[in-house]
Parts: structure tokens; C-alpha cells; sequence
């Protein structure tokens, strides 16, 4: 039976190794998945989702066992990112800066399997969709992840970013339009 990640964190606070494979093991996937849409480069992906387990390793002591363990994880490595994206860029990016005119992922939204036709026509508008938010500016690419991705509501996207409510809304809708006008070329959007 597995453990949960509060039985697996005390277990990590124990220096007990197995532990920290368990945990890991339950959770590269999605952080790798998270740092790859956020950055788009797999081999920093890859460095990133590790830089991001290093710090949850060296930081456990400071979670709150009380509290969901994902969260906070998912915390580190959007913080993580951020930060690289910050050493990395030309300009600072400061997520409530405007700016001007991470993956979304089909699984909800794919065909049923039993029309082949069907589902290969949405992995091929998944390609479209994915190059699209990857020539969004990286503040939106942020926001529409943490959103569309990660399904976090506008509040929850506001406290972890620090972020105001009204401009998380903004750069929602922005990035929007202009995936709505990125994918123009792909699929007429009915209005």
C-alpha cells in the first residue's frame, strides 16, 4: 500500500533515503511536465526539475504537515522557474509588469479512442495550441499554465505569483487573444 506524502515527508525528515525516492519518484513526472511548460527546453527542464527537488528536500523542514503536500511543491518549482527565467532574460520579469501585445494539456479534452480519425485531428491542434503559448511572452505563458494546466482558480494564481486579482485577469485575457490569434491561421474561431 503506498504511503501518503505527510507519511513519506516524516519519513524524509528521518534521513531515511528510501523515502526521498518514493517522494521523488511520485512526483518528477508532474514537475518535470511543469518546468518543461514553463521553459520549453528540455534540458533545462531537466535541470530545473531537479534544482526544484533539491530545494523541496532542503526545505522540508519549513512544510507545514498540516497542509497539502502538492501545493507547496508545486510552489518551489514555480518559484524555481521563475527564477530562472529572471537570471536568463534580457529584461526582469516581474509578473505584474505589462507587457506587450508553460503546456496545455488534452487529456480532459481528447477524442475518444474509438475514432482514431478524431483523435489524431486533436493531437494536431494540441501541436498548433502548444506552439502558440510557446511564443507567448513568459508572464502570460506563466498565467495560462498555472490556469489551464495546473487548473488553479484566479485567486489561488494572485497569492502564489503576487499578482493582483485584476491583473492576473488582464493577462489571462491577453494571453487569450493572442492564442486565439496565433491559432486564427489553424481554426477559425467562432465568435
Amino acid at each position: 500500500m503506498a504511503e501518503d506524502d505527510r507519511q513519506l515527508v516524516l519519513k524524509c525528515r528521518e534521513m531515511q533515503e528510501q523515502a526521498y525516492q518514493d517522494l521523488m519518484r511520485r512526483y518528477e513526472g508532474y514537475i518535470y511536465r511543469l518546468c518543461q511548460s514553463f521553459i520549453n527546453n528540455r534540458e533545462d527542464a531537466l535541470d530545473l526539475t531537479q534544482e526544484t527537488f533539491i530545494r523541496v528536500f532542503q526545505g522540508l523542514e519549513t512544510y507545514q504537515l498540516n497542509r497539502p503536500f502538492k501545493p507547496w511543491l508545486r510552489q518551489v518549482a514555480v518559484n524555481t522557474c521563475v527564477n530562472f527565467l529572471q537570471r536568463h532574460s534580457s529584461a526582469p520579469l516581474f509578473l505584474d509588469q505589462p507587457v506587450a501585445d508553460g503546456n496545455l494539456t488534452l487529456a480532459d479534452t481528447l477524442a475518444s479512442r474509438e475514432d482514431p480519425a478524431q483523435e489524431i485531428e486533436w493531437q494536431e491542434t494540441g501541436r498548433f495550441l502548444q506552439e502558440a503559448i510557446n511564443r507567448l511572452p513568459q508572464v502570460y505563458r506563466l498565467l495560462v499554465v498555472l490556469r489551464h494546466q495546473e487548473g488553479m482558480s484566479y485567486k489561488e494564481i494572485a497569492e502564489e505569483t503576487g499578482v493582483p486579482l485584476g491583473t492576473v485577469k488582464t493577462h489571462l485575457f491577453r494571453a487569450r487573444a493572442a492564442l486565439r490569434k496565433g491559432l486564427s491561421t489553424y481554426y477559425a474561431w467562432e465568435e
